[in-house]
């Protein structure tokens, strides 16, 4: 009896399961030639017709599908004999880190994304604010970072832009001809920067009332009245009274928001995923 070379028999699953040469070729990473060659030493090999070949598909003669089930066997057979004699690898951890303000309100859809594309490997998640994630980007301590600015960070792929609204309580009082009482993050949020900008150049009156270290705490601030808060679109929540969308004239647009992406080699099936998602 002919010993059976588990490249044949890979082979074989491969056309099994896509029903093409081309197709299977794709899957175990050969050429078609390569893949043609293993099917016809597999036949010789058992003394069986296994694939019935057309001019539009493939498909598994009656000997193929009783094949099959066997060639499967043996190759679940060959992987266990493998792990049982090969080192327990070490568990691979990814740090990354998240800016709050990346769309907030599907972070556990983002987080099912991310689950999936780890491939096993475990993850330790950073929610925060932009500054302090770059530093631990720069720090060598984060596998891949999002973050916002006004200005890309070296290396930075852009992810998403977003307009920026201001927005308020709903039946916040602003009397008219009076400095406008802000909520914002501290000075090292890009979003300060825009909004600060953008009141400069219309030349408003305005005044802290409140800053905050995280955008938790300032929508929490701006849904109790403190004041005027300036956000993002997906981190808008329902509650907030859109100052942009009600009174364009008066609350014109502070301008876009940018989120970066900054990942190393070893997060490339995470980087592809959240880039895919995030569209």
């Amino acid at each position: 009896m002919n010993d059976l070379d588990p490249a044949w028999l890979r082979s074989f699953a491969a056309i099994a399961r896509a029903g093409s040469v081309t197709r299977a070729a794709q899957q175990v990473y050969r050429t078609q030639s390569a893949v043609s060659t293993h099917l016809q030493h597999l036949e010789a090999a058992v003394g069986a017709r296994l694939v019935e070949r057309s001019t539009r598909a493939l498909a598994l003669t009656s000997q193929g599908l009783a094949f099959l089930p066997h060639a499967l066997s043996l190759l679940r057979a060959q992987d266990e004999a493998h792990a049982a004699v090969r080192p327990a690898r070490e568990a691979v951890t990814h740090r990354l880190g998240i800016s709050e303000y990346f769309m907030p309100d599907r972070l556990g859809e983002l987080l099912g994304v991310l689950r999936d594309a780890a491939g096993g490997s475990q993850l330790e998640l950073l929610l925060g604010t932009s500054a302090p994630l770059q530093r631990h980007w720069a720090r060598d301590e984060a596998d891949l970072v999002v973050v916002t600015a006004t200005v890309p960070p070296p290396g930075a792929k852009l992810l998403r832009r977003e307009p920026l609204a201001w927005v308020a309580a709903p039946g916040l009082a602003l009397p008219p001809g009076q400095p406008v009482p802000l909520v914002l993050l501290g000075s090292e949020c890009p979003v300060r920067d825009i909004a600060l900008a953008a009141l400069a150049r219309s030349g408003r009156a305005h005044h802290l009332q409140l800053g905050c270290t995280g955008s938790q705490a300032a929508v929490a601030a701006i849904r109790a009245g403190w004041g005027v808060g300036c956000l993002n679109q997906s981190a808008i929540t329902p509650e907030l009274d859109v100052l942009t969308r009600r009174d364009a004239k008066r609350w014109p647009s502070p301008g876009r928001l940018s989120f970066y992406l900054l990942s190393r080699p070893g997060a490339r099936p995470l980087a592809q995923a959240l880039s895919a998602w995030a569209r």
